[in-house]
């Protein structure tokens, strides 16, 4: 017996009601929105706002993987090891060597539930320390983090952790608008410090980044890391969860941090994470892996029971890479393109992946100039899977849409700039009916940025949508 391991339904058997009751409770707007669009309304609205990714299961993953794959043999309904098999951490270490440049042990890959449960427990294992290591950090340390940025990283490092996220804002105006260099993340590190009196213990960089889309250059990363390092206290979590998607056209290539000279120095504090959710588009099966070389985070990740030490369960046992994780992943990792022996389907997809990914950017870019709607990007540079939309000449033009032609959505953030909610509402509602994410959910600088995900659908799709939003935007100015 063979069957699809992901459906492609769009439709919702949660009653409307009930649906809507849940997404209330949502604080999340992007979790919020995907949820929305799942259960609300599947079949008219389109969602460009959550990072999702249907190139690669569409392409090639349905018939050359799952299509293949019995329905969960009988030894996946057993415990397995919350943070992978031997043989599986030895095949993400592989496919990560093959991403990274230099080669990745199996030793230092650790398996969790998607990358914000290995953000929390890095975040957790670093409360720990060993003798003449850095000190252990402790409830309200300071993350540094470029912003805008994903919002996950408030719930990975605050809720349960109790650090404390602290934006690095990027200039959004001028020839180095949203462009990171080592004077933005010093100034900001020097001033919290000064005005807590505490220095900042963790520096978080994500590259490619997430909602820019760019790759960090050797020479930046270089020059932040060693300046980062020079404090013995400061770690380095690098998130690396979107290292395959990239563009043929970037002159910039993708540089790891396992890559970089500060890591042969310093492999003890810098930390990489990386999933299966983005380059993949296995997002829905939450798989995440910590890749680290520091004791106190192995010992965090394996367990303990030393002698003389507080006994310590593994940190993926609170959030596992259990056994579905294992047989899903498992069956992408070991598939073949033409049988046993040929090439690995893991080297295959990410190769015609980069086209697909290229292919889609190029159609869509088209469309949006076409549309006369800006974004924020250099023909050069890479764009992962986004397009970070200038939207701000439309703030003010922005009136509230009439509510009996949309769909009930009770969720609105309380921190938007009620212009940039008003114009996700306005793009939301009929007849448009599309959504983007506004920037102020990723703590952008300013307000009148939306990120689009163009991965999200497929190229025609997408570019339809954004004919609607081209639409509806030339409707708003010829009204003012």
């Amino acid at each position: 017996m063979t069957t699809n391991a992901v459906s492609t339904s769009r439709h919702s058997s949660t009653p409307p009601e009930e649906a809507t009751a849940l997404l209330a409770r949502m604080p999340d707007l992007e979790q919020a929105l995907a949820f929305y669009h799942r259960h609300l309304a599947p079949d008219t609205a389109v969602d460009l706002s959550v990072a999702e990714n249907v190139l690669v299961y569409d392409d090639s993953m349905q018939k050359m993987v799952f299509a293949n794959t019995n329905l969960l043999p009988e030894k996946y309904i057993h415990y397995i090891s919350p943070y992978g098999t031997p043989e599986l951490r030895q095949q993400v270490a592989d496919l990560l060597t093959e991403a990274f440049g230099p080669r990745v042990p199996a030793e230092n890959v650790f398996g969790t539930a998607g990358v914000a449960s290995a953000l929390e427990c890095l975040a957790f294992a670093l409360k720990d320390s060993e003798p003449g290591g850095p000190p252990p950090l402790v409830d309200g340390d300071a993350v540094l983090i470029p912003a805008p940025y994903w919002q996950g990283f408030n719930w990975s490092f605050e809720q349960r952790p109790k650090l404390t996220c602290v934006p690095v804002n990027l200039p959004t105006d001028g020839p180095h608008a949203f462009q990171l260099t080592l004077e933005l993340v010093r100034n900001q590190y020097e001033e919290h410090k000064k005005q807590t009196g505490r220095a900042p213990r963790l520096l978080v960089l994500t590259n490619p980044h997430n909602p820019l889309g760019v790759n960090y250059s050797k020479k930046l990363l270089e020059d932040i890391y060693a300046w980062a390092l020079g404090d013995p206290d400061l770690h380095i979590i690098s998130d690396e969860i979107y290292c395959h998607s990239q563009l043929n056209s970037s002159t910039t290539p993708f540089t790891s941090a396992v890559a970089l000279d500060a890591y042969a120095e310093h492999p003890d504090r810098i930390h990489v994470v990386w999933g299966f959710a983005k380059d993949f588009g296995l997002s829905g099966f939450r798989t995440g892996f910590v890749i680290s070389r520091n004791t106190v985070v192995q010992r965090a990740m394996l367990g303990s029971k030393d002698p003389g030490a507080e006994k310590r369960h593994p940190m993926s046992w609170f959030t596992p890479f259990d056994s579905l994780k294992h047989y899903v992943v498992g069956a992408v990792l070991s598939a073949s393109v033409n049988g046993p022996g040929s090439e690995l389907y893991t080297t295959y997809a990410m190769r015609t992946y980069r086209d697909l990914l290229s292919t889609s950017y190029d159609k869509v870019k088209a469309r949006l100039k076409h549309n006369s709607i800006k974004y924020i990007h250099k023909d050069s540079d890479n764009t992962a899977q986004f397009f970070w939309l200038d939207l701000r000449d439309y703030l003010d033009l922005c009136v509230p849409p009439d509510q009996d032609n949309a769909t009930p959505f009770p969720l609105t953030d309380p921190d938007l700039d009620p212009r940039e909610q008003c114009l996700f509402d306005y793009l939301r509602a009929a007849p448009t009916e599309v959504s983007l994410l506004p920037g102020g959910v990723m703590h952008s600088p300013a307000p009148g940025f939306f990120r689009l995900c163009y991965t999200a659908r497929q190229p025609g799709e997408v570019c339809e949508a954004i004919d609607k939003v081209g639409k509806a935007l030339a409707l708003l100015k010829s009204q003012a």
